[in-house]
């Protein structure tokens, strides 16, 4: 599995079919073999895009789809609504907010019953064109929607051999926190040097498989000035890594705190943001421990050779300070 993964999150939203295609093909050809979508995406149109783009593929990628948030009715009507909202925001960006929140709106709809669960996984077998779904995510559940009927079903699903794994994106340190996400095969969350009060980091020995995203936390302003900030210089300057930009620096920590068996998924839709993205992986690896190093340095937290089985040292476990995934 590739370090980076290609989030799908505007495939068929923001991003049409043609610009999609191209950037999907860009970023296969390039080495990008992990693809994340969700039941919910492209406003329920995402699925069936990548499942066309990768139906002779399917053997050298591995999938990320999500159910519990439910995409609007009458797709057919939205294509249109979405073609022009794109012309109209693309000529004047300063709509794109406006876009953003009104497809928030639209995708505001939950469930997380069993019965939508199993509908949801039987129509993203079919879009994706696919036998089995690598890993098959609750999306951005609260606590209480995680009840023990759904996740007999996910394992019933995993005994089948319809998913391969099951597991939870969400944000909420209180869900990422509970006792369904520790029964959970895979965790995924958002990451990055604008949360680091939250992050729900693994105790040693948790050698769960792990997706961050947003490793931008928004991109633009939400990392203008990331070097300035003291722990991230002193870091950088311990390390010896004091000529990197922003946009690199924000890359490399979301990396170093994956680990080397995590996956860094955002969204890479512009042929160039892809390329500076895939030479900053290629030079983090170049770094070897100095890259490892940068997001324990920017904690101030101990790195595995310093911790106990419980992230004795200077980390906490699970229900405290956060420590590192083993690197």
């Amino acid at each position: 599995m590739s370090r980076l993964g290609l989030g799908c999150g505007a495939v068929l939203g923001r991003v049409g079919r043609k610009q999609a295609l191209y950037a999907l093909d860009l970023a296969y050809d390039s080495g990008v073999t992990h693809f994340d979508v969700a039941r919910s995406y492209g406003f329920g149109e995402a699925e069936g895009l990548l499942g066309q783009f990768l139906q002779d593929k399917r053997h050298e990628v591995t999938l990320t789809t999500k159910f519990g948030v439910m995409p609007p009715r009458n797709a057919a009507l939205l294509g249109l609504a979405k073609s022009a909202a794109r012309a109209v925001m693309a000529r004047i960006p300063a709509t794109r907010g406006l876009g953003r929140a009104a497809a928030s709106q639209m995708l505001s709809h939950r469930d997380y019953s069993p019965a939508y669960a199993r509908s949801c996984l039987d129509t993203s077998l079919r879009q994706l064109r696919v036998e089995q779904i690598d890993y098959y995510l609750i999306h951005d559940p609260d606590t209480a929607d995680i009840g023990e009927e759904l996740m007999r079903f996910l394992e019933q699903a995993r005994g089948a051999g319809k998913i391969a794994r099951w597991g939870i994106s969400a944000d909420r340190p209180a869900v990422l926190a509970s006792p369904a996400a520790a029964r959970a095969d895979v965790l995924l969350y958002e990451a990055n040097v604008n949360v680091l009060d939250t992050l729900p980091l693994a105790p040693a020995g948790d050698h769960r498989q792990r997706f961050l995203t947003r490793p931008f936390g928004g991109g633009g302003a939400a990392i203008e000035g990331l070097r300035r900030r003291p722990q991230v210089r002193n870091a950088l300057r311990k390390l010896g890594l004091e000529d990197l930009d922003d946009h690199t620096v924000a890359l490399y920590f979301s990396l170093s705190l994956a680990g080397q068996h995590g996956v860094v998924v955002t969204s890479m839709f512009d042929p160039a943001h892809l390329r500076q993205n895939l030479r900053a992986a290629e030079h983090f690896r170049a770094l070897g421990e100095r890259g490892w190093q940068l997001a324990p340095e920017i904690l101030g937290i101990a790195p595995a050779s310093e911790r106990g089985p419980c992230g004795s040292g200077h980390g906490r476990c699970a229900s405290g300070t956060p420590v590192m995934p083993d690197a």
